[in-house]
């Protein structure tokens, strides 16, 4: 997999049904694919595992 190209990188994950469920929900009142709700979730909470652990290694 060329790391270069965008969106190149593919996962699959479990979720319990009742999550599944309120993200499809969330994705219909929005009026986009599932897949296209959770890519920002998942950047989010990447970007502030970043930030939190850059913060955590300069303490020491």
């Amino acid at each position: 997999m060329n790391r270069d190209t965008p969106y190149a990188a593919r996962i699959a994950i479990r979720l319990p049904q009742s999550i599944y469920d309120k993200l499809e929900q969330w994705a219909e009142e929005e009026d986009r694919p599932l897949a296209n709700l959770v890519y920002p979730l998942v950047k989010q909470a990447v970007t502030e595992r970043d930030r939190t652990s850059n913060r955590f290694k300069h303490r020491r």
